[in-house]
């Protein structure tokens, strides 16, 4: 992440060295961007390394498009409104190369290098690098990028509209850490360890350092730092997929989130959500959902919720700070403890004796909480057993209206032709969302149906919690009689405790 603190930089390079043992010669320096680019006429700073820099043909292709640009020039602009006399150089972070008799190869950097010195050519025309590019997408990107820049610099673009970006960009004030090694295979060790080894920061790593580095005073800093730490780290990553998703079920502008395989995808996807697509103004508003009672005139506000919309636009610092460790206590709430005054004891029990993600229900559970923390979000605690139980009965019909195991894919077009997140969030109560839910139909297959197989342990599930739900070979005889017989069961439990 191009704008990620030096500290976390700075550590995953250490780290780097300390594997080393000093068994190979490299040279770890810092230097300024301006330093960097021109070592084919003076040392690099720190070290008596001079020479051309080069893209080995090897290397994958140039490819940042507009995305990345943006974000690296709103960083760079952003840094230079805020800078102060005594505020740190921008970091940009490391650059691995290996140093080959006076050639430069770049290992890992290339985007971000190449960027830059398109940015220089936009600010001299006259500038000449020196480096060659053999790959036709570089070339082709590089033509396409040179083109959306000088758009910038003649007001074509509207974000950076008035802005005079160019002259707010000094790369004297940019700096790098340069890890520099004599062979080639040390090179590639540092970068294919920092990209897939112990030091590889998880997306929620890379969002918590981003705003906290947007925090200016340093109490708060420690104070959100510490907050953070204090989380269980092996909930926060999957926490904060499950609000990702329903930021991006939304029917009006829906997006694809990545499937759970694609690591790389998630971590991209969670980068994009809760950095770049932030706000730079630091504002911290937050909206929550309000209803207002006319009686005789007086009028009434009522809080629905105590919780943040869920798909509320969010600001860089403690704004999207705030937000996400709200919605991760409020996970260790609903999902983790047993003792919170708020709630009753029969949503607990519904939730330790049916949510447990077995039985081909791994993604049905997953989706089912997401849904409760969307119900919260609306209103509150009230109501939730009610809730849950109808959620539960449209969400889970999934296992038993399908022959297999149910996928991940099914969820998503599930919520997507549904519009489940959607009518949690958008209805105005309670009871016109449970009307919604007991509107859902869906058929009982019979296709592997037995006692043996993950439907029938489903199926055992619901005996153990519901009575009077009868046997997996009962529904296979009569599969009409499943839904009905779960209908009653919820309605009895309902009443059972006094809703």
């Amino acid at each position: 992440m191009i704008s990620d603190p030096a500290i976390v930089q700075e550590e995953g390079v250490e780290l780097l060295i300390s594997r080393n043992k000093n068994k190979i010669p490299l040279q770890v320096a810092s230097c300024t961007l301006s330093e960097l680019l021109n070592s084919v006429v003076e040392p690099i700073p720190e070290t008596s390394i001079q020479g051309q820099l080069v893209i080995p043909e090897y290397q994958r292709p140039y490819v940042w498009k507009e995305k990345q640009i943006n974000s690296l020039l709103t960083d760079l602009v952003e840094y230079h409104e805020n800078k102060s006399g005594n505020k740190p150089l921008y970091y940009l972070g490391s650059i691995i190369i290996h140093n080959d008799k006076g050639q430069l190869k770049i290992i890992d950097g290339q985007q971000r290098i190449t960027t830059a010195l398109l940015i220089q050519k936009i600010k001299e025309s006259d500038f000449k690098s020196g480096i060659q590019y053999s790959s036709t997408v570089s070339i082709n990107n590089i033509r396409y990028n040179l083109a959306y820049l000088r758009s910038i610099k003649e007001d074509e673009i509207f974000e950076y509209r008035g802005l005079d970006v160019f002259n707010k960009i000094d790369f004297d004030r940019i700096n790098v850490t340069l890890v520099i090694t004599n062979t080639e295979d040390l090179a590639y060790t540092f970068f294919e360890t920092q990209n897939t080894g112990g030091v590889r920061l998880s997306g929620s790593d890379i969002l918590k350092a981003h705003h906290l580095r947007a925090i200016e005073s340093r109490k708060v800093v420690n104070f959100q730092a510490r907050k953070w730490e204090s989380i269980d780290s092996e909930n926060v990553e999957s926490i904060i997929q499950q609000l990702t998703k329903i930021r991006f079920w939304d029917n009006r502008k829906w997006r694809q989130f990545p499937f759970y395989r694609d690591i790389r995808g998630i971590k991209e996807v969670i980068i994009d959500e809760y950095t770049q697509k932030t706000n730079n103004n630091n504002e911290d508003v937050s909206y929550y959902y309000s209803a207002v009672k006319n009686e005789g005139g007086r009028l009434l506000q009522m809080h629905e919720s105590s919780y943040k919309q869920l798909k509320q636009p969010l600001s860089n610092g403690n704004n999207t700070l705030d937000y996400i460790n709200d919605y991760i206590q409020l996970h260790g709430t609903l999902f983790k403890a047993v003792d919170d005054h708020r709630i009753e004891d029969c949503f607990y029990d519904f939730r330790n004796k049916v949510l447990h993600g077995r039985d081909g229900t791994v993604f049905l559970k997953e989706l089912m909480e997401i849904c409760i923390i969307a119900y919260v979000s609306r209103f509150g605690f009230y109501r939730l057993f009610e809730a849950s139980l109808w959620l539960y009965r449209a969400i889970y019909s999934l296992r038993v209206s399908t022959s297999r195991n149910v996928r991940e894919d099914s969820v998503f077009k599930f919520v997507y032709e549904n519009q489940f997140v959607d009518n949690i969030l958008e209805v105005f109560t309670p009871d016109e969302l449970f009307l919604f839910l007991k509107k859902y139909r869906y058929n009982f297959d019979v296709a592997n149906a037995d006692e043996n197989k993950s439907k029938g342990r489903h199926i055992n599930t619901l005996q153990n919690y519901f009575p009077g739900i009868k046997s997996i070979s009962h529904f296979k005889a009569t599969p009409k009689d499943f839904d009905k017989q779960l209908m009653i069961a919820i309605n009895e439990k309902i009443k059972e405790n006094g809703k």
